[in-house]
């Protein structure tokens, strides 16, 4: 009986144990997930390709042709990253820019040569849609673009060739899987009320009392 009972409390034993390890290896996995932000980010691309980020920024731009493209910045405003919704997310609202975002997903590279521009010079010349035309007009491109400004564009991309050192270059872009709105700054306002009339009321207090 006792022998049993000890076998009982070893097998219990090594159940939890196996929990323990489980739970310590999902706590680890989380910790895979680079939280950083847009200036960081774009300081060192090539190092966060293909990996799983949740990436901090300010919308400053949504694209009003579907909702399909939203820019973010850091500190520096004229520095944006371009951000795509996945099928669960659909689409970006246009109410998004100006607001503060957390975005998880994952950031892609996309690298372009003279080849790629030859084919996408005949996929828009048929009516098509590229990532590579919305990215180069760095977020601020019109709904209804002009064909000389996509003539433009092809000769600013094999510009950017020509002076690159590998033949190609790169297009960076996040897939968002998942996006929050941070409300930080309304929570910091209404703070610094409370703080501000917690203050004018002690004041008061102060001022009644010497009277």
């Amino acid at each position: 009986m006792i022998k049993k009972a000890l076998g009982i409390i070893a097998i219990a034993a090594v159940m939890a144990s196996c929990g323990n390890k489980e739970q310590k290896k999902e706590a680890c996995c989380d910790k895979e997930i680079a939280k950083v932000t847009v200036d960081q980010v774009m300081e060192n691309m090539q190092t966060y390709v293909d990996k799983d980020l949740v990436i901090v920024g300010t919308v400053n731009h949504v694209c009003a042709h579907g909702g399909k493209r939203m820019f973010i910045m850091g500190e520096n405003p004229d520095v944006a990253i371009k951000i795509t919704p996945n099928e669960d997310i659909g689409v970006f609202e246009k109410e998004l820019e100006g607001s503060h975002v957390v975005v998880t997903g994952v950031l892609k590279e996309l690298r372009i040569d003279e080849a790629y521009v030859a084919n996408l010079e005949a996929e828009i010349a048929e009516g098509g849609d590229n990532e590579a035309v919305h990215d180069h007009s760095g977020g601020k491109h019109e709904e209804e673009e002009a064909e000389d400004e996509k003539k433009a564009q092809f000769k600013a991309m094999r510009t950017e060739i020509a002076e690159s050192e590998n033949g190609y270059y790169s297009q960076f872009w996040i897939e968002a899987t998942k996006f929050e709105v941070k409300e930080c700054d309304h929570e910091h306002d209404h703070g610094d009320a409370e703080e501000a009339e917690e203050h004018d009321h002690e004041h008061e207090h102060g001022e009644e009392h010497q009277h």
